[in-house]
């Protein structure tokens, strides 16, 4: 746990990707790569238009390129974590905090639960999640945002680090999201504009 606590918090940026197209793997793949040679070493694989088995043979390849980067891998939904062991983390959903004992998950894994006012704030102060991930600040596609002061409301309730999410700009918004007490903020499309290949 020690080695996990202290590797996250070196880090302010959070990739998740978007959904990957069996019609288009070259770019999704090329993208990623750019994305890690720009200096991001927190990557979660967020896919929900696979099945399990398709989901755990992408995020193994996923995996094996996060290594040569030194990067951390995360996958997403406690669901997907039977079918695949090749990751550093699993990024909770906020079903999974509900459902799930979390206390009994490997205690190595970087657990990350997403969360969106107190009631998921306190099952993951109570468990062994590592990182706090709150969403929207601001809108995001159909999600109205809860805005920067409710964001630290939420921070403040929390005992673990957290990182914010929803229609945020990392070059525009990163110094106000530690002004609130974000330890950094996580995002698709801002990394994936900057990076996707010409």
């Amino acid at each position: 746990m020690q080695t996990i606590e202290h590797d996250f918090l070196k880090y302010d940026q959070y990739f998740i990707t978007s959904d990957y197209k069996s019609t288009d793997p070259d770019i999704f793949f090329d993208t990623l790569k750019n994305i890690l040679k720009s200096g991001v070493k927190l990557i979660q694989f967020r896919s929900k238009s696979l099945s399990q088995l398709e989901y755990a043979s992408i995020a193994k390849k996923i995996f094996f390129i996060c290594k040569q980067y030194n990067a951390m891998f995360i996958i997403n939904d406690y669901l997907n974590y039977d079918n695949n062991k090749y990751c550093d983390g699993v990024q909770l959903t906020s079903s999974n905090l509900k459902i799930f004992d979390l206390n009994k998950m490997n205690k190595n894994l970087l657990l990350i639960g997403s969360c969106h006012n107190k009631t998921e704030v306190s099952i993951c102060n109570k468990s062994l999640v590592n990182i706090i991930l709150v969403s929207p600040v601001y809108d995001s596609g159909t999600k109205s945002g809860i805005g920067w002061n409710k964001f630290m409301n939420l921070k403040d309730f929390s005992i673990k680090p957290v990182y914010a999410l929803g229609g945020l700009n990392y070059k525009k918004d990163i110094k106000i999201a530690k002004k609130y007490g974000a330890s950094g903020i996580a995002g698709t499309s801002y990394f994936y504009s900057l990076f996707a290949p010409c």
